[in-house]
């Protein structure tokens, strides 16, 4: 069993764009030559902690292991939180050497809080419900059989789910969903009992 601490940056490498609210931009807001104003929605840069718990089912530090994951994410004006089963697969580079290639997966439950600041100074606070999927591959270092040192090679990180928001109640089937796709690069160490 192990126990994985890791911190790093993640980069928005893509997302849905949403339309803003139509009675603001005016009634024709949609219609063909009069298009609605756009936000992005992903595209920022953020801090990133990550906590994980996972066991073996070989009993030893190679192969096949199922565990829980944690995120927080710290970004401008918003946080969010993943937590999801995570599969990976621990493969020995060489015997008597503790180093592991880990390709991995997970897939569970994204929440995300942002807020926006308008024109009159007024914050506004929206929560969106997703499905997280992150995949990758990272590099463990074994210390002494007891101590980690890992590192998350760039790792896919993408979130599915209805957008709620500015604009969004007031024009029918204009923020439908969204899609956030991140990339994650972490470090950390962690314990092996």
């Amino acid at each position: 069993m192990q126990f994985l601490f890791g911190i790093g940056p993640s980069w928005g490498i893509g997302g849905s764009s949403y339309y803003y609210d139509a009675g603001y931009y005016g009634p024709g807001c949609g219609a063909p030559g009069f298009p609605c104003r756009y936000g992005g929605f992903g595209y920022w840069g953020s801090f990133k902690l990550t906590q994980e718990f996972s066991g073996h089912f070989s009993g030893n530090a190679s192969g096949p292991a199922l565990g829980v994951l944690l995120n927080e994410e710290f970004g401008y004006r918003r946080f969010g939180f993943v937590i999801a089963p995570k599969f990976t697969y621990d493969i020995q580079v060489k015997r008597d050497l503790g180093l592991y290639i880990s390709p991995n997966v997970s897939l569970g439950y994204h929440l995300l809080s942002d807020r926006w600041n308008y024109y009159n100074g007024a914050y506004y606070h929206y929560t969106n419900h997703a499905a997280n999927l992150q995949f990758g591959v990272g590099l463990k270092l074994m210390l002494d059989d007891r101590w980690i040192v890992w590192l998350q090679f760039p790792q896919f990180d993408m979130s599915f789910g209805p957008r709620y928001g500015y604009g969004c109640g007031a024009v029918p089937g204009a923020c439908p969903a969204f899609f956030i796709a991140r990339l994650n690069l972490l470090l950390g160490g962690g314990v092996s009992f």
